[in-house]
């Protein structure tokens, strides 16, 4: 091994310290950019960098996050994160077809990944008006992923624009029945009245809902993610179905009830606060038991922190993040960490109508 590829090395290493231990993971930007510019192309420290750079510049700056996931699939054609990061960074840029191609070959690469899967439906049937050829996509990410609000919701959206009314219908029942949200209900309403295109029911922009799923969990540290990310775990293996147990409503309620008495917040937030956990706990996955992953019970609580933190977002209320994460018992990086992610998959905004208490007209 030459001097040069050892240092690279070596810089990937401490780049990996500096991660599992930094409250904000764009504080290793400019180690990463070093990295990149050190590194042979094609080589493992250079796929690093570049696939650790788009993650992290993705949704602040989707052009260069794009030409980082392409110096990746350049030389690592089957390597599907890359392609979905890649599909993700077009979609935000309005490359729709271009997105399309990028997660039909993310899915080549994991055909049993319900969120590349639901992310091309979506791109079909909103972004280019193409709802039949969308329904199989979403009917693969639904039966994968049957708890998902958002993908019951793009399913029921594109059964609906395909004809298939009593179909949308059963989706968004189902859905319902599990503590669906106020989209919910909007959708089955527009269904109801036989899906008419001129009132058609506003989905999200195109395919925002899990784009964190193509990252690594934020609570693993990054020499675990770097180690897994040359190996797809079994989905049949034990360890693989812990991890993909989702917390429920149920986990998530009590314990925002005991915090949120502290919290200013009053009784039509504290309403909106349950509809979302319900949305959160369809997403957020507790790491395995046993696991070096944070524990299910901090996880627990540092996803009800983020959800308490979501409605402060939402309705401008005048409390900040240490606040909020002090009547939780977490961190502020673990509450950070997890609203990241949260407002990645709802893709929230300040004054959200689904999430708002008071909507505006």
């Amino acid at each position: 091994m030459d001097g040069h590829s050892q240092q690279a090395r070596e810089l990937r290493r401490q780049i990996e310290w500096t991660l599992a231990r930094a409250i904000d993971p764009a504080d290793v930007l400019p180690m990463l950019h070093r990295l990149a510019r050190l590194a042979d192309d094609g080589s493992e420290e250079s796929a690093f960098a570049h696939m650790h750079l788009a993650d992290l510049l993705v949704e602040r700056n989707p052009w260069r996050a794009a030409l980082c996931a392409r110096r990746v699939v350049v030389h690592r054609p089957e390597d599907d994160r890359a392609w979905a990061t890649l599909a993700l960074c077009q979609t935000l840029l309005g490359n729709y077809r271009f997105a399309v191609t990028g997660y039909r070959r993310a899915l080549e690469g994991a055909p049993a990944n319900p969120w590349y899967a639901h992310n091309l439906g979506h791109l079909l049937d909103v972004a280019l008006g193409r709802a039949e050829d969308a329904v199989s996509w979403l009917q693969r990410a639904y039966d994968a992923a049957p708890q998902s609000g958002e993908v019951a919701a793009s399913f029921a959206h594109a059964l609906a624009r395909a004809g298939q009314i009593p179909e949308a219908r059963k989706v968004l029942t189902r859905a319902i029945k599990r503590g669906g949200s106020r989209e919910h209900a909007a959708l089955l309403k527009w269904v109801e009245q036989g899906a008419p295109a001129d009132k058609d029911h506003p989905l999200p922009r195109p395919a925002p809902v899990h784009a964190i799923a193509l990252r690594r969990d934020l609570s693993a540290s990054p020499t675990e993610a770097s180690a897994d990310s040359d190996k797809r775990p079994d989905p049949s293996s034990a360890a693989t179905k812990r991890t993909a147990r989702s917390p429920a409503a149920s986990e998530l309620e009590p314990v925002l009830a005991r915090a949120m008495a502290s919290l200013p917040l009053d009784a039509k937030q504290r309403a909106r606060t349950k509809a979302l956990a319900r949305d959160a706990a369809g997403y957020f996955a507790q790491p395995a038991p046993g696991s070096r992953a944070s524990s299910g019970r901090s996880t627990v609580d540092a996803i009800a922190a983020a959800v308490a933190y979501a409605i402060v977002y939402v309705d401008h209320v005048p409390l900040t993040q240490s606040e909020v994460a002090a009547c939780f018992r977490v961190s502020v990086a673990s509450l950070r960490a997890r609203f990241a992610e949260l407002r990645a998959h709802l893709d929230l905004t300040p004054g959200d109508a689904r999430y708002a208490t008071q909507l505006r007209r």
